[in-house]
């Protein structure tokens, strides 16, 4: 039997996020201002050009996470803004060797070959799935739900899903 499950985790846009868009926007007035001044030829062009770019980079700043569980395999993505989408990670259920809460603690970047951190910072859900696959260990943190907690101790091994979300 083929199982399916899949997350869409929304990223909270705070205090980064807004000075970002601000910035980018007063770099496209700066731009279109020099450009105004030094290039009045050129100037209509570049004022174009340079809007567009902000719309392009803003669009990098509005993330959203995406945990899919197929048959066993856990996938992370990112998606930016709604219309990019990449894999982050890519690991076997099967490999996992603990599942613990997250509580906001520093993660040994030289203890783990891959750090994947997918969702809020401050989520009071997030958990800490480490994974021993063919490159090492590797940690991801993510913040599933009830449906995906339930999908995900029908493939961990039974020492870890006897433990695992538990508070």
């Amino acid at each position: 039997m083929d199982t399916y499950c899949e997350q869409l985790v929304k990223v909270k846009k705070g205090a980064k996020f807004y000075f970002g868009i601000i910035g980018i926007w007063f770099a496209v007035l700066l731009v279109s201002l020099l450009a105004f001044l030094f290039l009045r030829i050129l100037s209509a062009v570049i004022i174009v050009a340079a809007g567009y770019g902000a719309y392009y980079l803003c669009g990098f700043l509005s993330v959203e996470y995406e945990y899919i569980i197929t048959n066993g395999t856990l996938d992370i993505d990112i998606i930016y803004s709604k219309r990019s989408r990449k894999r982050l990670a890519t690991f076997e259920l099967s490999e996992v060797e603990s599942i613990d809460k997250y509580k906001g603690e520093s993660l040994d970047k030289n203890r783990y070959k891959k750090l994947v951190f997918a969702c809020n910072k401050d989520d009071e859900n997030a958990y800490k799935f480490v994974f021993n696959g063919d490159s090492g260990l590797a940690v991801a943190v993510i913040s599933p739900d009830d449906r995906t907690k339930s999908e995900v101790v029908k493939f961990v091994p039974k020492f870890v899903g006897n433990n695992a979300f538990k508070a």
